[in-house]
């Protein structure tokens, strides 16, 4: 009965783990993949993180991201990761950003 116990509990907590995770909802590693996969995340300076594209972003691609994430939901994104993400400033995005 210990044997089960031992073995069904790790079993429940990676299903809860995957359950709860983006699986499927990489960030866009390609120029291709951020201008043209609906199924990528794009990088959003509001959030310090990945996110799903939507119909308002403006993706854009930088080649040689000393930042490391190359996709950015907006050039508002990429013009604010410095003082969002490492400087912690919470600037937010004003509307109709681009």
């Amino acid at each position: 009965m210990l044997a089960k116990k031992s073995i069904y509990l790790p079993m429940v907590m990676l299903a809860l783990l995957f359950g709860c995770s983006d699986m499927g909802k990489s960030p866009c590693k390609t120029k291709e993949a951020c201008m043209n996969d609906a199924k990528c995340r794009c990088w959003c300076s509001v959030k310090c993180g990945y996110r799903q594209k939507t119909e308002a972003d403006n993706p854009m691609y930088v080649e040689k991201d000393a930042n490391g994430k190359f996709c950015y939901c907006k050039q508002w994104d990429l013009d604010n990761y410095k003082n969002n993400c490492e400087m912690n400033m919470k600037i937010p995005q004003p509307q109709g950003a681009q």
